[in-house]
């Protein structure tokens, strides 16, 4: 009887052991902490990125270009028909088309990650795993899985694409519960520790006429 429990103890504290390591894997932490490292070593950079939005749902698949300026958590980002500025105290996001600026007061959203928290963001609230080793482009990159521990998130996971040999963010890709996925990819990476902080704060006299819609 006591050999019995003994090895029922066992299987649960293996079972225990081998849930830990899915849900906190080192060989995953090892890589995110490489790469989380080599950005904080990067003062402030230029980026082109696209990013593109699928869903088998409904069918639908849209692809959406822009360029990024970021400076440790500051960040400007163009689109197409919008402009976004964060200085980390205030956002305007500047409407293209209408001519109109919207400024809020800058407020972390779990919901919605922004560029300069994606190297960072495994380190709290975050489970991960590493999936495997992949070519993309030729060039071998890992795969880490980092899964929420807030499940009532919209989203239950996401995959990033870290290049083996430099560290640096390939792409990272959100699934939502809605069935939708959300890609992004970082080409032209160029490191620029010039960077003024003006960057990121939205100009009215640059923007002529423009609209103001003040929501602080």
């Amino acid at each position: 009887m006591k050999q019995a429990i003994k090895i029922i103890l066992s299987i649960t504290v293996l079972l225990s052991s081998t849930t830990l390591f899915a849900q906190y894997d080192p060989k995953a932490k090892r890589i995110l902490d490489a790469m989380s490292e080599k950005y904080r070593l990067i003062p402030a950079f230029k980026a082109n990125f696209s990013y593109k939005i699928e869903s088998s749902d409904d069918d639908l698949s849209e692809d959406v270009k822009g360029n990024i300026i970021v400076k440790q958590n500051k960040y400007k980002i163009n689109l197409d028909d919008q402009v976004v500025f964060n200085n980390e105290e205030t956002v305007w996001v500047y409407l293209k088309e209408v001519n109109e600026v919207t400024i809020t007061d800058y407020q972390p959203d779990p919901e919605s990650l922004s560029p300069t928290e994606v190297p960072n963001m495994y380190k709290e609230g975050f489970k991960y795993r590493f999936v495997e080793e992949k070519k993309i482009d030729g060039e071998v990159h890992e795969i880490i899985e980092l899964n929420p521990e807030d499940t009532d998130l919209s989203y239950f996971k996401i995959e990033l694409a870290i290049h083996k040999q430099n560290k640096t963010l390939n792409s990272w890709k959100f699934f939502y519960r809605n069935g939708r996925q959300y890609t992004y990819y970082i080409t032209d990476f160029r490191p620029d520790p010039k960077i003024n902080d003006n960057v990121f704060v939205f100009n009215e006299e640059n923007y002529g006429d423009v609209d103001v819609v003040d929501l602080r």
